[in-house]
């Protein structure tokens, strides 16, 4: 099969539909224009690894203390000292978040409080909604977490909590930054980042660049990228206004991973994959957005938000066959399978945020609507015939065997899943006094659900539903002193179901429910403690296949999380992460008390770094490392195998030095220093296991001027 990109017809003239950033954010500096003034102050306030502030909790710059929630952030300095480079390197500095099922390490998949997949919509870029399958990229500069449920104003979602990947944006400051790496498996990325103002116009620019090809660490396949990122910004005196774009061509290995046996690895080689050399994704992945904001008076502003993101692509799988693995002959059956897809998001809000007094008390109000389409669509489906599979040897793998995925599957193929939402919220932060903050909101989401599969005679409508629904929010905050600030919290969560039984039965929404109480604590200036407790139940969760198929499901998660960060000493900062998480089955015909799948009982992280007293002559030295633990989790809900805990160590040595009069630095990466093999995540089957990347280095270096 070739992997040709589908050509939908897509919004590329509206290139630059817009984000759901406070314009605030959009600036990295004030700077006074000729005749012109910058309307708000910059949202982000993070000293090193601690963070001050965020925008996903209220799509507004709030303090993270005022916040009835927990909210967790990837810093800048995060991302640069550690090297970030996806989700999964974030997630090690945030407590509570492991890997999901990544579908070939082709899709970003966690894990959060217990529940979470990696078609959970719970992925945002710029507080939008993502339907991309890679959503950390060069021109990501810091990572939110937002912990519980967050439909609110997120609409349908798991309860667990979302990402939100914060974007770089034009600044009012000229910078240009030229950087390049080199990996240990071979190859290595370029890139570019410059921003400025232009001229006296009051706008600025920002262009990011990278070309990306790195040798995959298995014994074959590479990753390649090419990423062109453009965006501007205009500021006026009451108006201000953001265009961005972004373009990723990009191909990646489809590894399936390896085999369990009796629980265990079964393969004699942990570098050899056992699939084929087509095995791959392919495909491009854009995303646009707009937001328009304006000044309405002292107390109020309104903003517009358009957004569009787009990911199509293609990929071929070597797919294991179910129960086929021959224990005695130490071999496994395979399959060829693949199929091309078109998944898209379109998004336009427009919000009114304020403050406003009332018998002398202050409201912080968000007051808007949105509309929504959430598109998953999947065209040609190759599902090749039983007598094109093969077998492949775990201890021996040769490659060639088995057919390329061509035959097209008439019942699998054009299938189209599609909701569409309107959505009415409001969110109040009521200041009763100087120490109580009572925060009561509530969104009515209306939506429509469509979903049908099949080529022609085969085509048929499995769903179609309209509905609607109100789902509460309400938190107290006692912010107890300067450096105190106490939580609780009661919300909930909706996801449209999709299962449907062969008679067409259909289900209501999978709704959820959660209590969390917290504190957040200031141990000394730049180090902040974060404190949570919380209680999950989700129903409605359909089980069975068939006819046979139930919304008998229910599903809990209960625990305790914990996040360090900050200045510990004069030149020391750290990292460190703690969560338990209990999750169980509550009400399943055939599972009820296992665990939930994939979800660790104990994480933890613990990351140091060190700026070495050397002489300024010898330029800026800076050293850290540490360690993160995954404890063991079930493979699926049956538990019918478990992948085991391991505990990775990484580091890193920085250093800068001002250069012929412009800043360079130099830094080496090393990740998995122990060499440690480890499987993160599996589909769910003992077939389909992933097998964590080995020890690996990274040379960096930049120059900035």
């Amino acid at each position: 099969m070739k992997l040709t990109r589908l050509s939908r017809c897509c919004p590329r003239a509206a290139l630059l539909s817009l984000c759901l950033l406070p314009t605030s954010q959009l600036l990295a500096q004030e700077l006074e224009l000729p005749s012109q003034d910058i309307v708000a102050a910059p949202v982000v306030d993070d000293d090193g690894y601690q963070a001050r502030r965020s925008s996903t909790a209220s799509k507004t710059s709030v303090a993270l203390k005022d916040e009835a929630q927990s909210v967790q952030v990837v810093t800048p300095q995060t991302i640069e000292d550690f090297q970030v480079r996806s989700l999964d390197d974030a997630m090690k500095f945030v407590s509570g978040v492991s890997q999901s099922n990544t579908l070939g390490s082709t899709k970003d998949a966690f894990i959060k409080r217990g529940f979470g997949t990696n078609s959970d919509g719970s992925i945002l870029r710029d507080g939008i909604r993502s339907n991309l399958s890679k959503n950390f990229t060069a021109t990501s500069e810091r990572v939110e977490v937002l912990k519980g449920p967050a439909a609110l104003l997120y609409g349908a979602m798991d309860p667990g909590g979302l990402i939100n990947v914060i974007s770089k944006l034009p600044q009012y400051q000229q910078r240009t930054t030229l950087s390049g790496s080199l990996f240990s498996e071979g190859g290595g990325s370029l890139s570019l980042d410059t921003t400025g103002p232009l001229g006296d116009s009051g706008l600025a620019y920002r262009l990011i660049t990278e070309r990306q090809h790195e040798d995959y660490w298995r014994n074959y396949g590479s990753h390649e990228q090419v990423l062109i990122a453009p965006s501007l910004t205009w500021t006026g005196e009451r108006a201000s206004l953001t265009l961005a774009y972004e373009y990723n061509d990009y191909s990646a290995p489809f590894d399936r991973g390896t085999v369990f046996s009796d629980g265990h690895p079964a393969a004699d080689d942990y570098a050899k994959r056992l699939d084929e050399r087509w095995a791959e994704t392919r495909g491009i992945a854009e995303s646009a957005r707009a937001v328009f904001e304006y000044q309405l008076n002292d107390d109020w502003k309104t903003r517009f938000t358009h957004a569009w993101n787009n990911d199509t692509y293609g990929l071929s799988i070597a797919q294991p066959v179910a129960n086929s693995l021959n224990a005695t002959t130490g071999t496994f059956r395979r399959v060829g399978n693949g199929a091309h897809y078109d998944d898209e998001t379109r998004y336009s809000s427009l919000d009114f945020i304020g403050q406003q007094r009332l018998f002398g008390q202050r409201h912080d109000l968000l007051i808007g609507v949105e509309h929504e389409l959430n598109d998953q669509y999947r065209g040609k489906t190759y599902r090749n015939l039983a007598s094109m599979r093969r077998d492949i040897s775990i201890h021996d793998p040769v490659y060639g065997n088995l057919p390329e995925p061509s035959v097209v599957s008439a019942t699998q193929s054009n299938r189209r899943n599609e909701l569409t939402s309107t959505s009415l919220y409001l969110k109040d932060n009521w200041h009763l006094d100087e120490r109580w903050i009572l925060v009561l909101g509530g969104r009515y989401q209306h939506y429509d659900q469509y979903i049908a599969q099949g080529l022609g005679a085969s085509r048929s409508e499995l769903y179609s539903k309209n509905d609607q629904t109100l789902i509460p929010f309400t938190g107290l905050v006692y912010k107890a002193s300067e450096a105190l600030s106490l939580y609780g919290n009661y919300s909930r969560s909706f996801v449209p179901n999709t299962s449907v039984t062969d008679s067409g039965q259909t289900f209501d929404p999978e709704e959820g429910r959660s209590y969390e109480v917290g504190a957040k604590y200031d141990l000394r200036p730049g180090l902040s403690l974060n404190l949570a407790l919380f209680d999950i139940v989700k129903e409605n969760v359909v089980v069975g296949s068939g006819d046979d198929i139930e919304a008998a499901g229910k599903v809990g998660s209960r625990g305790v999380e914990l996040d360090l960060a900050g200045q510990i000493a004069e030149r020391w900062a750290l990292i460190a992460t703690y969560a338990y998480t209990h999750t169980e089955v509550l009400d399943d015909p055939a599972n009820e008390g296992n665990r939930l799948a994939q979800a660790p009982r104990h994480t933890g992280s613990l990351y140091l770094t060190h700026e070495l007293p050397i002489d300024e002559q010898l330029g800026h030295w800076r050293i850290g490392g540490g360690a993160r633990y995954v404890g063991e989790r079930t493979g699926d809900n049956a538990d019918s195998f478990r992948l085991d805990s391991y505990t990775l160590a990484d580091a890193f040595i920085r250093w800068e030095y001002p250069l012929l009069g412009q800043q360079t630095a130099l830094q080496l990466n090393l990740d998995n220093i122990f060499d440690k093999h480890y499987y993160p995540s599996t589909t769910g089957s003992e077939l389909n296991v992933s097998v964590g990347q080995p020890r690996t280095a990274r040379l960096s270096a930049s120059i900035t001027f």
